[in-house]
This record gives C-alpha cells, structure tokens and sequence, in this order.
C-alpha cells in the first residue's frame, strides 16, 4: 500500500484554491479575459520561463534552495524543497502569479515584459551554448587522436 504525502495533496488544493481567488480577483476587477493575442501569450511564456529559472537554477536564489536543503521527505518544508528544485513544479505556480498579474494590473506590464527579455535571452545563450558544443562534439569526432594532443597543448 502506497502512502499519502498529505503535504503535496496540502500543496495541491492550495494551489487549486490560488486558481480559484486569482480568477474571483479578475471578475471583481472587471478583467476576466476573454482571449489573448499571441504576442501577450508569449511575453507571459518567456516571463514565467525567466522567473521558473531564477529561483530553480540561477545562483542568485541559491540561498533560497539553501533554506530547504535539509527538510526531510513528507514535511511541508520537504515539499517546498521539492517545489524550488522542480522547474515543472514551480513553473505553474509561476505562470499563475505572472498571468493574474498581467490581467489584473495591466501597469505591471512593463516588469513582466522585462522577465520575458531576460528569458528569451535565457534561451539565445543555451542555443549558443548547444551550437558549440555541437561544433565541438563534430570537431573532435572528425580529428584524429594526434590532432587531439596538439590541439589541447594549444588551448
């Protein structure tokens, strides 16, 4: 028999109850959308990416991942390790915060427009960085093991 982590179902409904205020908060503002264009859908993407990233990888945050480092297993603090390590995890919490945000107070505009640049920047340096390990992995498959020696007294 497989037991409950009460603390992840505790974390689950409120999450769901989050969802449930942020869209009662939309309907008393008057701002429950009716759609989205594109463009807002992918500012919203790249920001939530951007923000998903700080706290789960960029060091600046690592004090925060720090702080739960040692919570043992089916603890709340164990559950909120798992949520900061987990980009799939705090990545909806995130995509909540930053949607109701837009739709809520469309003058936040201008913060989460600068969090989608810093994601899209994200991803031109991972593809940089994936292109050149790519030209590297090529480079060594196709020398040879003298050319190898040579090149890594060089460099």
């Amino acid at each position: 028999m497989q037991r409950v982590d009460w603390w992840n179902l505790f974390f689950m409904f409120f999450f769901v109850a989050l969802v449930w205020f942020a869209y009662q908060l939309l309907g008393t503002l008057g701002r429950i959308p009716s759609g989205i264009t594109i463009w807002d859908t992918a500012v919203l993407a790249l920001a939530s990416f951007r923000l998903t990233r700080l706290v789960v990888y960029d060091s600046i945050t690592q004090w925060v991942r720090d702080l739960f480092a040692d919570a043992a297993p089916r603890t709340a603090a164990g559950t909120l390790r798992t949520l900061v390590n987990c980009p799939w995890c705090i990545g909806l919490w995130f995509a909540l915060v930053v949607a109701t945000t837009f739709f809520a107070w469309p003058e936040s505009w201008f913060m989460i427009f600068v969090a989608a640049l810093g994601g899209l920047a994200s991803l031109v340096q991972i593809a940089a960085n994936l292109l050149g390990w790519s030209a590297e992995f090529k480079k060594r498959a196709t020398i040879g093991p003298a050319e190898r020696d040579i090149g890594s007294k060089c460099g």
